[in-house]
């Protein structure tokens, strides 16, 4: 089960916008796009992924878990194919959708969903270790992607990725082998807990409930800070190198350092996570990227570029590793597909809205560090709300 997370978590790349964003050059060219165009497409794309989302994200509930796994594999190697193939703006925008859809949405749904729901007593430590596949892929695959565009061409390098996927249905079904046996386990320890076993007698909601739920929109703004801040950041990060005057290629190798820290974390974040839970955490996840966006407000040296990276990491392993158990934890996992759709939703919504908006405050005139200092605000009133919420959900009394 494992492993099929770090296989889902890995795979999902092919939709991921840093993967995405390798071809954005040779793509604009072959098709005579400028700048707007393709960021207008991608962004367009995107949302509507983010609105199919909150359909097909309760299929995982719905559907066997392999041949959910499947289907989302292999309809994501026809996107990959159908990328290649591309003519035009019109079918780029759906191959782009299609990508975003079954790689960002549906397969990081997929392994983030199984390890809460099959593994849930270690839940944390198997999200995080499952997690490794988006680090694995991150350290992996720009380097081959990149080498593969210099030698193919954008065209058959997505033939090849395509490919590749085509491969992973085998691998699912030898990995996912006894899994009847596995659900109906979880379903008869949902249906028949033992009395007094807090975790098997949770209460199981439904979507629409948790919809009504006043504590899901406090808790909200502080999951969306870190898909919202570190996307609309990275994707206008050349503008910020150019207003720090900082070295593009010093800037590019602090990644690395970024992708050990977000490893470290993650695994920090699994035995944490299991230890105090993951709702108590939830006020405190984007406090160090609020950190690092104030020190980059802050001044023109490296070092602050080097201390942003590092606590974004920070950031980013935590949340990756607490977002998935603590819908475990406030709502259970009998519909946890339908309702992490939602916030998956939202965070898609957010990660194409971010380049969108800071690209127009770009446009007028609006400083690098003058956003940072807004997203400064923006992560300390997202964990108010947080803490404030955890305090309307549990007792003082309770907490301690």
């Amino acid at each position: 089960m494992l492993l099929f997370g770090f296989l889902m978590a890995f795979a999902s790349s092919m939709g991921q916008t840093y993967f995405i964003g390798l071809f954005s050059g040779a793509i604009r060219d072959d098709l005579d796009l400028s700048h707007g165009d393709f960021g207008t497409l991608y962004s367009a794309a995107t949302l509507a992924s983010a609105l199919l989302l909150l359909w097909t994200g309760s299929l995982v509930d719905r559907m066997s878990l392999p041949r959910y796994a499947c289907s989302v594999s292999l309809g994501l190697a026809l996107a990959c194919w159908l990328m290649a193939a591309t003519p035009n703006a019109l079918i780029l925008f759906f191959a782009l959708f299609a990508l975003r859809h079954l790689g960002q949405g549906l397969m990081s749904l997929a392994g983030s969903t199984a390890m809460v729901r099959y593994l849930e007593h270690q839940k944390g430590k198997a999200n995080a270790l499952g997690g490794m596949g988006y680090s694995f892929s991150e350290a992996l695959l720009p380097s081959l992607a990149i080498a593969l565009l210099a030698l193919w061409g954008w065209r058959v390098s997505w033939v090849f990725w395509g490919a590749l996927l085509v491969l992973l249905p085998p691998l699912v079904l030898w990995l996912l082998r006894g899994h009847r046996q596995r659900h109906d386990a979880y379903l008869a320890s949902i249906n028949h807990g033992p009395a007094g076993d807090e975790t098997r007698q949770q209460r199981q909601w439904r979507r629409d409930e948790v919809i009504r739920d006043p504590n899901f929109y406090l808790f909200l703004p502080a999951l969306l800070a870190q898909p919202l801040l570190f996307t609309g950041f990275m994707f206008h990060q050349v503008q910020l190198v150019d207003e720090k005057g900082w070295s593009f290629a010093a800037w590019g190798g602090l990644y690395l350092f970024y992708a050990l820290i977000s490893t470290l974390c993650k695994l920090l974040a699994g035995l944490v996570v299991d230890r105090y839970g993951a709702v108590r955490l939830v006020p405190l996840v984007c406090l160090p990227l609020g950190a690092g966006l104030l020190g980059l407000s802050t001044g023109d040296s490296f070092l602050l570029a080097i201390l942003f990276m590092g606590l974004m990491g920070v950031s980013v392993g935590f949340y990756s590793t607490l977002s998935s158990p603590f819908f475990a934890e406030m709502y259970g996992t009998l519909h946890l597909g339908s309702i992490k759709s939602l916030t998956t939703a939202a965070m898609v919504f957010a990660t194409a809205i971010a380049p969108v908006l800071m690209g127009w405050l770009i446009d007028h005139g609006t400083s690098m560090d003058s956003m940072a200092l807004g997203g400064v605000l923006y992560t300390l009133a997202a964990s108010a709300l947080a803490a404030w919420a955890f305090y309307l959900r549990t007792p003082p009394s309770a907490s301690n």
